[in-house]
């Protein structure tokens, strides 16, 4: 299996409709990325998320803060400019930056600590995020700064247990035998959780907001890949909403056992056709 993966990887397998291409080009253009966002993940490489193993991923699970801590749900979701903010840096970005430069799997609060001291995460979220709630605390008819904060942490603590989710996926599909793989720009720009092979991973999580059952306010990946020669194809893992507060909500051993078995299938009917 390989154990690295850059940006010209993702690029050389998914830039190839015009969907894609125009996607990439937006972003490649784009004035308040071009300079900062851009060549730092053009230069990003996966590597150490390879190196982990299950036990790795479960350790981060049993010792992580809660990240979303005594937030309510109601007070967090009622900031619509926090619920709806999106940084320069994609979440993404600066979690798969937090790995590289670990060399672990951070916990909440080490991922905490390294966007608040380390001068690039600090400069991709902790910044901006602090300025977003300086901007909507101090609004007319805004909300207390410490209500926008505890939105903020909403916002920064959902996406990282959906990196999570998909890290404890990825590695127990490796530890399966699958050549699985991930890269923030993958992610971010054609909305590619992970792949193998042709076969594009996609982990949702049953939400009316944001997705449910492949619908939902973004692009679907199967629309910007559509039409590539060959053709790619498409597995989603869908969980239901967590039902317990506090707890890291992962994907059953079972759920992951069938997603490895239909990768193989899909990957022995790739290599015979």
């Amino acid at each position: 299996m390989i154990f690295r993966t850059t940006a010209q990887d993702v690029l050389d397998l998914f830039n190839v409709t015009s969907l894609t291409e125009a996607v990439l080009q937006r972003w490649l253009d784009h004035p308040a990325k071009k300079d900062t966002v851009v060549p730092q993940v053009l230069a990003h490489q996966t590597s150490t998320i390879y190196r982990l193993t299950p036990e790795d991923v479960e350790r981060v699970c049993m010792s992580t803060e809660h990240a979303l801590g005594e937030v309510k749900r109601a007070t967090a979701e009622s900031v619509k400019a926090i619920v709806d903010w999106h940084p320069d840096f994609a979440f993404t970005h600066t979690f798969h930056l937090a790995v590289e430069s670990l060399e672990t799997l951070p916990t909440w609060q080490q991922f905490r600590a390294f966007v608040h001291d380390d001068s690039r995460g600090n400069e991709m979220l902790w910044r901006p995020a602090q300025d977003k709630i300086t901007q909507v605390s101090s609004a007319p008819d805004g909300p207390s700064r410490a209500v926008a904060t505890d939105s903020m942490r909403w916002r920064v603590g959902n996406a990282y247990y959906s990196f999570l989710r998909e890290i404890f996926v990825v590695v127990h599909l490796r530890n399966a035998g699958l050549d699985v793989r991930m890269h923030p720009l993958a992610d971010a720009l054609f909305r590619v959780d992970f792949w193998c092979g042709r076969t594009v991973c996609s982990l949702l999580v049953k939400n009316a907001k944001f997705h449910k059952d492949g619908q939902g306010r973004k692009v679907p990946t199967s629309e910007l890949l559509a039409g590539a020669v060959p053709p790619f194809h498409f597995h989603p893992i869908q969980l239901e909403r967590a039902s317990r507060f506090g707890v890291v909500h992962l994907p059953s051993l079972e759920q992951v056992r069938v997603a490895a078995s239909r990768l193989h299938t899909a990957l022995h009917a790739s290599a015979a056709s």
